[in-house]
């Protein structure tokens, strides 16, 4: 993978399973802080997705890679309604590669908190910004994860500026279980709307 420090809004860079090993990793990361706070999620992965406008640019490598969102899905163990983690966002850097560095438009910001984390991570990041969430979904650790997830995205039918409401306006893809990485769960029926 040929890197770059060009800076552009969005990139048009295909994305490929190369990319998708890297968010992987980059999740599997951010499982272990999770995991060393509450250790009783560990073995309760079911998947990670590359969703919004990542996850419509593998699909369709026309809507170009402003971030990358990446969603970290959990079964929930019995005795818990609500997952720890569900209104948390971690942002961190993808690193060098051939997408570039994402360009921020500093005259855009809309209040001081974002344009003062505009430009952290405009001085901190060598590559695009990963955005990572978690949720905890009503299933087991076995289910199946595409069709535990589109049960979830098929709730934002009824909520429609939820986050399933918002996640499934564009492709969503698996990054784990590896063994499927790639793999379009969920594609919605106008790939150019949202």
């Amino acid at each position: 993978m040929a890197t770059t420090a060009s800076r552009t809004t969005r990139s048009k860079v295909a994305l490929t399973k190369r990319h998708l090993t890297r968010l992987s990793k980059i999740a599997a990361a951010d499982h272990e802080d999770l995991y060393a706070r509450r250790p009783d999620y560990r073995g309760q992965l079911i998947a990670v997705v590359l969703a919004q406008g990542g996850g419509q640019h593998y699909l369709d490598r026309r809507n170009g890679v402003k971030d990358l969102d990446v969603w970290s899905f959990f079964a929930l163990p019995p005795s818990e309604s609500r997952f720890p983690e569900d209104r948390r966002k971690r942002h961190v850097d993808f690193g060098p590669s051939d997408l570039g560095r994402q360009r921020y438009v500093m005259a855009k910001a809309r209040s001081p908190r974002e344009l003062a984390l505009w430009t952290k991570w405009h001085r901190e990041h060598q590559g695009r910004r990963v955005d990572l969430m978690m949720r905890g979904l009503p299933c087991a650790p076995d289910d199946d994860p595409a069709a535990a997830i589109r049960d979830w995205l098929d709730r934002g039918i009824r909520k429609p500026n939820s986050s399933p409401g918002y996640l499934r306006r564009k492709g969503v893809i698996l990054i784990d279980p590896p063994d499927r990485r790639g793999e379009v769960i969920w594609e919605p029926a106008n790939c150019d709307a949202g």
